[in-house]
């Protein structure tokens, strides 16, 4: 089969390879890809612009959709024909306090699709059973090959924040994870959802308002609109889904007195600054990452009942051949998601 596949840890050692199918062991299934979607951390990836260590040779993508073409023993009631997503979580201990826990995303064994186990961008791709979601039959794969970057934004304004009904919250940065973070906010009931962008960022902050952000402003501007809306004191939530250090600093500007910063987007240089207002504000800096079993399953429910539609984030459709195609769409931010059809 074709798959894209990071060939060395070094820039651009990515292309096209013929590769085999995989094999499927005991409590495993065999998924055939009908999408992928491309995440930010791809083209990172590919320009080995990552601070994680990847596993190479890798195959790329975690974001998938599909049906079961096979499935090995021990596979529960799962069968040929079940239209499934799944969770990035490909291995994971089991055992640890972690897990246990219903902590198993911060397993210290785990690893991700994409990332230390091969992914989705071919074919076909082997899934334990113990992370398979089964898609609501109103939900079509192309949509539900999102749902693990809306299970990103779920895990961090409903689990990973404290937000109340008649708040105001500020989301920094409107890509994909920005804006299904206003959607969550508005699902969540905040009375006021800023977003704020940059230059270019036009199109994306008119999406934002289509998925419930009541205020789009300039990042410039962000401070002056939190606090006209709040009698000066700020937004109750920040969501910072950008990541530098200078978003960082605005969060900390912008969150109230005894409010939340809730921190999902990854910056990988140093601060360069003082974090004396955490204190002086005592605010709580919160950080945000991945996802478990019953967000998936929350996230799906809502798809399912039509409370939320992620299609509208798909600007792109291409097949698995243009992947990198698909890669320069994201980084010139052309696009929101990019989808890709692997057969």
């Amino acid at each position: 089969m074709k798959a894209v596949v990071k060939y060395a840890n070094q820039d651009g050692c990515t292309e096209i390879r013929d590769v085999p199918v995989p094999a499927i062991g005991p409590g495993e299934a065999l998924v055939e890809v009908a999408y992928v979607g491309i995440c930010g951390s791809d083209p990172h990836i590919h320009h080995q612009d990552v601070t994680y260590p990847l596993e190479v040779p890798l195959i790329l993508g975690h974001e998938f959709a599909g049906r079961i073409v096979d499935v090995g023993p021990s596979a529960g009631d799962w069968a040929v024909g079940d239209r499934v997503t799944a969770e990035t979580h490909a291995e994971y201990c089991g055992r640890c306090s972690l897990c246990h826990a219903n902590h198993y995303h911060l397993c210290r064994d785990r690893k991700g699709y994409g990332f230390r186990v091969n992914g989705a961008f071919a074919r076909y791709v082997r899934v334990p059973v113990r992370i398979l979601h089964r898609v609501p039959e109103s939900v079509d794969l192309r949509q539900a090959a999102l749902t693990e970057p809306f299970c990103v934004a779920y895990q961090a304004v409903i689990n990973n924040s404290v937000l109340k009904p008649g708040d105001t919250v500020c989301i920094i940065g409107p890509g994909p994870i920005g804006i299904l973070c206003t959607a969550m906010a508005s699902l969540a009931g905040a009375a006021e959802i800023i977003v704020a962008g940059t230059t270019g960022d036009g199109e994306r902050l008119e999406m934002a308002r289509q998925y419930g952000a009541t205020t789009t402003t300039d990042v410039a501007d962000a401070l002056r609109a939190a606090q006209e809306l709040t009698d000066g004191y700020g937004a109750d939530l920040v969501v910072d889904t950008a990541g530098p250090s200078a978003t960082l600093k605005l969060s900390l500007d912008v969150v109230r007195p005894a409010g939340q910063i809730t921190k999902v987007g990854w910056g990988p240089e140093p601060v360069g600054f003082s974090l004396d207002q955490l204190i002086g504000k005592s605010v709580r800096l919160q950080g945000s990452f991945s996802h478990t079993w019953d967000v998936w399953e929350k996230c799906l429910t809502l798809m399912g009942k039509g409370k939320m539609d992620l299609s509208k984030l798909i600007t792109h459709e291409l097949p698995l051949e243009e992947w990198a195609r698909g890669f320069e769409i994201i980084e010139q931010r052309r696009g929101l998601k990019v989808v890709l059809v692997p057969a």
